[in-house]
This record gives structure tokens, C-alpha cells and sequence, in this order.
């Protein structure tokens, strides 16, 4: 399969790797710093857990030519980079399939109107981790393997061939049949646990000892899930419903105790968040439209937004 990633940073760098490790053709689009790095050193990744570090030497494109032929491109930009790319991808006929895996409420809407329905997938990945120096330290999220679906929830044949690549490029990979929903609740979920974090100071430490914290950052999913389902759309996966809606209070709050007390809530959540302010911000916009849509009071979720409001605008830097 010929791939064009989009994006060059902890989950384009992972995905392109390990896709090119496992005999695909890969392409990566940088820019600036960046593209010059890969360039020099290749892509270059650190397992947290293990140590193990590789490089692999892949294409690199500073842009998109709307005459190149790819079999899929894998978008992994953030939310608020999504709307500058989007043209240049409309334009790249040459590329039938395009797996956008990022923070995206909106759901395929209005991809597919950019785009063409026929040539939209929906995806998320299962791996968080920071860019340093050129080297994307990253570790898997063991309770959330790499998503991926079509629009329409069909188990398509490129859907298949999608998934058998990821899962030989070492990501176990599951196919939903209703990404719109799963991107909805996860935005939910990923906006309450950024602002509680921020909250906190943007130290997974201190939010493990922070009980009130911790409590504020269940009831903001807990509300969230709740306009999902007002909205007509199931919790996806149903593991997390059941964890956040049917758990007695204090297990879920033990539950979380312990994982931000470890060491891969810091790579899992709290650099991503420290790092992608804007684009917290942005999906706390979108959620709030979402909110004023289904009518559900979330006294929680409001206190939480502003402070992912007031976050970015002390970190503007």
C-alpha cells in the first residue's frame, strides 16, 4: 500500500514508522525544522515502557501535489490545524481514501462534504507521547486500541485492509461502527481530563492526590456522555460508559488515583495537553455547541471549559 501521512509529529511519526517497517510505502508531510530532522536522522521513536529506540528512513514531502497517486492518506494533524488542509486535500483526487485520525467532534459531516463521502474514513489512535529533539517518545494505551470505521458503520473491504495493516505494523486495531459517536463521547472524555489537568497545573502527580479534582473530572464526563445519549448517539466503547456510568463513585476515583499517579498519564495525557492548548480550546468550542444543541445542564462541564479557556490564555507562548 502507497500512504501519505500527514503530519509529522508523535502520531504521524508512529504510525508512519511502523507502517513502513511493515512493508508499506510510506510518505511523511513536514515542514520546516522538522522536515529537515527526518531528512537527516530518519523517524526516530523511544518505547517509554521498554527503552527500545529505532529509526526508520521513510519518503518526506514538504507538500501536497495534487497530481500524486496514494492508495490512502492518514491525516494526524490536531483539531485546529484541520480546516487548512482541507482544501489541499479536496483537490488530491489521486488519493481515494483518507483516514482522519485526530479529535474531531464534528464527526464526518462535513468532511464528506469536502471532501466526498466516498473518500472519508474516521480513526483514532491508540499511542500518546512528546516530541523531543527529534525523538517521539510514545507509549500504547493498552484500554483504547487504534479505531478506525467507515461513516456509514460498514465493514468495508479497504476497512479490513485498513485494519490487517495496522495490526502488522504491530497497533491492535478494532473497526467501530459508529465513529461519529465514538469522536463525540471521546471529546467529552479528552476535554475533562485536559481541564482537569490543567486545573491542577498541569501536573498528573498533584491531580492524584486532588479528590475534588478528580471527582470534577468524572462529573464533566459523566454530563458529557449524558448529551451523547440526549443527542441519540450510544457511548462508545461501552467499556468507559460502564466504567464512568455504573462504577460506585469511589473505584472510578481510585481507578484514576492510580493512573495519574503512574508514570504514562504523564505521556498519555499531560504533555499532548500542555502542548495542544489551542487545540483543547477549540474542542471545548465544539463540545459547547454540542452542549446548547441537546439542553442538558452540565454546571460541571461550564467550570471545566473555562479553565481550558483560562489555561490557553495564560500559556499563549
Amino acid at each position: 500500500m502507497k500512504i501519505l501521512v500527514y503530519g509529522a509529529g508523535v502520531i504521524g511519526t508512529l504510525y508512519a514508522a511502523r507502517l513502513q517497517d511493515a512493508g508499506h510505502h510510506v510518505a511523511i508531510l513536514a515542514r520546516a525544522s522538522r522536515l529537515a530532522n527526518i531528512r537527516r536522522h530518519g523517524l526516530v521513536l523511544e518505547d517509554v515502557l521498554t527503552g527500545t529506540r529505532s529509526a526508520t528512513t521513510v519518503t518526506v514531502a514538504e507538500r501536497l501535489s495534487v497530481d500524486e497517486v496514494y492508495d490512502l492518506a492518514l491525516i494526524s494533524v490536531r483539531r485546529d490545524q484541520l480546516s487548512t488542509i482541507l482544501p489541499d486535500l479536496a483537490q488530491a483526487r489521486n488519493i481515494p481514501s483518507v483516514l482522519f485520525m485526530l479529535n474531531n467532534p464534528s464527526g464526518s459531516v462535513a468532511l464528506a462534504e469536502t471532501l466526498g463521502s466516498e473518500r472519508v474514513l474516521l480513526g483514532f489512535p491508540g499511542a500518546g507521547g512528546s516530541l523531543q529533539d527529534g525523538v517521539v517518545y510514545y507509549a500504547f494505551i493498552a484500554q483504547q486500541p487504534t479505531t478506525i470505521g467507515e461513516p456509514n458503520g460498514k465493514k468495508t473491504a479497504r476497512l479490513r485492509a485498513l485494519a490487517n495493516a495496522f495490526s502488522a505494523g504491530g497497533f491492535p486495531t478494532r473497526m467501530d461502527n459508529n465513529m461519529d459517536a465514538w469522536l463525540t463521547w471521546h471529546a467529552f472524555f479528552i476535554t475533562s481530563v485536559c481541564s482537569a489537568i490543567y486545573l491542577a497545573g498541569g501536573n498528573c502527580q498533584d491531580l492524584s492526590r486532588d479528590g475534588r479534582l478528580l471527582n470534577s473530572m468524572i462529573d464533566g464526563v459523566r454530563e458529557g456522555f449524558s448529551v451523547v445519549r440526549t443527542l441519540g448517539q450510544p457511548v462508545h466503547p461501552s467499556s468507559l460508559n460502564v466504567l464512568f456510568r455504573y462504577v460506585p463513585r469511589p473505584l472510578v476515583v481510585n481507578y484514576w488515583q492510580r493512573f495519574f499517579s503512574g508514570p504514562l498519564a504523564e505521556f498519555v495525557f499531560a504533555r499532548h495537553a500542555r502542548h495542544a492548548r489551542a487545540e483543547m480550546k477549540m474542542l471545548a468550542t465544539d463540545c459547547r455547541l454540542l452542549l446548547e444543541k441537546s439542553g442538558v445542564p452540565t454546571p460541571t462541564l461550564d467550570t471545566l471549559y473555562g479553565a481550558i479557556n483560562e489555561y490557553a490564555a495564560a500559556n499563549q507562548h
